[in-house]
């Protein structure tokens, strides 16, 4: 098939699949480097959080800057790609994208907060009383794993958007539909978080931080790789339609806009 120049609107696709993909290096390395993942024991004494974090004030300070660049920017721009993608390619539902966009942007202003406090508490750690230090550390946990509720609703829409029969495959394949829904599930497991100060379900624990958080990255990595991909089989025809590409032993595919 003969190879066209992608429009302006196509590339902008590409670089928004590819901003996932940085959102995962930006925030996984702002908490790695920033020292707060692991994360404290809620129960951890006061005066020894407040030095854990005098120790590494300018670690936390240098990974806060990491997250104030890609935990707000690039989930933004990934998941405002995603719902577009998903409209275009998998199914047209204006309230299924607005729901999408609406909580993809709320995740970038919770990742915007998490920096703010983490920034604050760094930079005023050697003044700060060591219970308002970590009080602050509560409120960054907090804001990362009790926000679950619009996050479960956001993967649950993108999996039935995903699933219906409107979807015709050539972005989405339906198993990231069943991804969706299952990551969904697993961010439900913080909820219980504020009952507990030690143990697997306190926001240091197993089921609490480790399972919601690790499965949200995960499915916004899987997700991203699936767009880069899928964007390599489709490609402009004509205004309003497309060409999905396929191997030398099957002819074009062709069908109007979606």
């Amino acid at each position: 098939m003969t190879m066209r120049q992608p429009s302006f609107d196509k590339q902008l696709e590409r670089l928004g699949a590819w901003s996932g993909i940085v959102w995962v290096i930006f925030a996984a390395g702002a908490f790695l480097g920033g020292r707060l993942v692991p994360p404290r024991s809620p129960s951890m004494d006061p005066v020894d959080f407040a030095a854990f974090v005098a120790d590494h004030r300018y670690a936390i300070l240098i990974g806060m800057l990491a997250l104030f660049i890609g935990g707000y920017t690039f989930l933004i721009t990934w998941s405002i790609t995603l719902a577009y993608q998903i409209k275009k390619y998998a199914n047209p539902s204006p309230l299924s994208f607005c729901v999408s966009v609406a909580v993809g942007v709320n995740g970038g202003i919770i990742g915007m907060l998490c920096g703010i406090l983490g920034t604050a508490m760094a930079y005023r750690v050697e003044v700060l009383d060591p219970v308002t230090t970590q009080l602050l550390y509560d409120m960054i946990l907090f804001l990362f794993l009790s926000t679950w509720p619009p996050f479960v609703l956001w993967l649950f829409v993108v999996g039935f958007a995903i699933l219906s029969s409107e979807n015709r495959q050539t972005m989405f394949p339906r198993w990231t539909g069943f991804m969706s829904l299952w990551a969904g599930t697993l961010e439900v497991a913080g909820a219980v978080l504020v009952f507990y100060y030690e143990g697997p379900f306190s926001y240091s624990g197993l089921v609490s931080f480790w399972v919601p958080g690790a499965s949200f990255f995960s499915w916004v990595l899987v997700m991203a790789l699936v767009q880069v991909r899928g964007w390599s089989r489709v490609q402009d025809d004509q205004p309003g339609q497309l060409v999905v590409k396929h191997s030398s032993a099957e002819p074009d595919y062709e069908r109007g806009s979606v």
